[in-house]
């Protein structure tokens, strides 16, 4: 992304003399999505002096008004007056995106909504910060890489292990060849995902507050279970693609960004296997799995629900065990030794704060959307293998399309439910 284009969007959001922004300066930030993963960004961004909340969007009215009555109580708290009413809600985030006055939008949505709100904030010029994964399918994710890139605006994927210390250590080991050459590369991400349900399933009424319609948004309509949401969707293939796609976004992206090749895609996935649950009416994604990622390079990344969660990456000169809070390595030299002084390093810092940064600088952010499009792709693949019985699937990563694999490229894209249409 060039730095030039989203300098476009900066008007009003530089930086005050002392480095803390007045109020009129700060970037105005509306949240897409404020149940689970995004009321924890909204809690901890009201403590962010560069950030000021001015809009809330989520289909839950409930959620969204105590979120809202969250942020304005929190601003009051630092105001004379002791009173602030500055933050609007909306359970249609268009009206959000079709603010002016917003700068920035952080999305934190069930995973089949992640591509169109992101496209259309593009196209409104609103820098993002987006949770993974990055799309529900290769083609949402396609389409989404070239709205970012023909608005120039800032987009961070919400892969935050990239900021983590233990996983920057272990990417400085790796790139400034301190393991020697790397020998093995594993995966461990969790399996399971669901509880038990019974057939047959008799239709719920939809909670007051609640607009199920636009949560399905284009997906298939489907009768209303609280099994079915807020939390549960991620078990069923028509909003996301199990504990794989819930997970590729940190270890494997991770091991991928380490070894060189989160910009790439596999030419192959092998020795795929899967187990899907048998007698549940409604979750249907895979909840034990296992495969390889073979890119042209010779780099292959084993992927498996059996091993430990975490990467494994093994080196001609030592091994290391990387998991969020865990650091082993195979010899206590390696916990010690010094990156070269003109190596591949880091200033630790938070997945936001290298966000909010990259907004104001116009720098590309630590984990950008060609890269989360690219790890992503390597589970939307490995859940097409799986879902067609196959233990291998054939990639053509430049052109982004499969080989020799009709079968395959049936389950390939999404019909989208009318009136939403994914721009092409």
């Amino acid at each position: 992304m060039a730095a030039s284009s989203a300098g476009l969007f900066l008007p009003n959001i530089l930086r005050a003399q002392n480095g803390t922004p007045a109020p009129s300066k700060r970037i105005n930030l509306g949240c897409i999505g404020v149940g689970n993963m995004g009321g924890t960004h909204v809690r901890n961004l009201v403590g962010e002096s560069r950030v000021q909340i001015v809009g809330i969007a989520d289909v839950d009215l409930n959620t969204g008004t105590k979120m809202k009555a969250f942020v304005e109580e929190a601003y009051a708290s630092r105001m004379p007056a002791g009173t602030y009413k500055g933050c609007f809600v909306t359970q249609d985030f268009r009206e959000l995106l079709a603010r002016p006055d917003i700068d920035a939008v952080m999305i934190a949505v069930p995973d089949h909504w992640h591509a169109l709100p992101l496209i259309m904030a593009a196209q409104a010029g609103k820098h993002i910060y987006a949770e993974k994964p990055l799309s529900l399918t290769i083609p949402e994710g396609q389409a989404m890489v070239r709205a970012v890139e023909q608005s120039g605006v800032i987009c961070q994927i919400g892969s935050q292990q990239r900021s983590g210390q233990e996983f920057q250590r272990v990417y400085e080991l790796v790139q400034n060849g301190l393991l020697g050459e790397i020998k093995r590369v594993r995966v461990g991400l969790p399996g399971g995902g669901g509880g038990s349900i019974q057939a047959p399933m008799a239709e719920e009424k939809v909670p007051d507050g609640f607009n199920y319609d636009m949560w399905l948004g284009p997906a298939p309509y489907a009768p209303y279970y609280h099994a079915r949401c807020p939390y549960e969707w991620r078990w069923i293939f028509d909003y996301s693609g199990g504990q794989l796609t819930d997970w590729i976004g940190h270890h494997f992206d991770c091991a991928a960004w380490m070894t060189g090749v989160s910009a790439m895609g596999p030419v192959a996935i092998e020795g795929a296997a899967a187990v899907f649950p048998t007698d549940n009416p409604l979750y249907n994604t895979a909840q034990q799995f296992a495969f390889q990622a073979r890119y042209a390079n010779g780099v292959k990344i084993e992927v498996s629900s059996a091993l430990r969660n975490g990467i494994v990456i093994d080196g001609s000169e030592g091994s290391v065990h990387v998991d969020r809070g865990v650091l082993e390595f195979s010899s206590p030299s390696l916990q010690v030794v010094p990156v070269p002084s003109q190596g591949k390093t880091f200033v630790r810092r938070s997945h936001w704060t290298n966000f909010l940064d990259c907004v104001v600088s116009g720098e590309t952010p630590i984990c950008p959307i060609q890269e989360a499009h690219r790890s992503v792709s390597v589970a939307h693949l490995a859940n097409l293998a799986f879902r067609t019985g196959r233990s291998r699937l054939d990639w053509d990563p430049v052109a982004q399309r499969l080989i020799n694999a009709p079968d395959a490229e049936r389950l390939f894209s999404r019909d989208y439910r009318s009136p939403w249409q994914l721009p092409v």
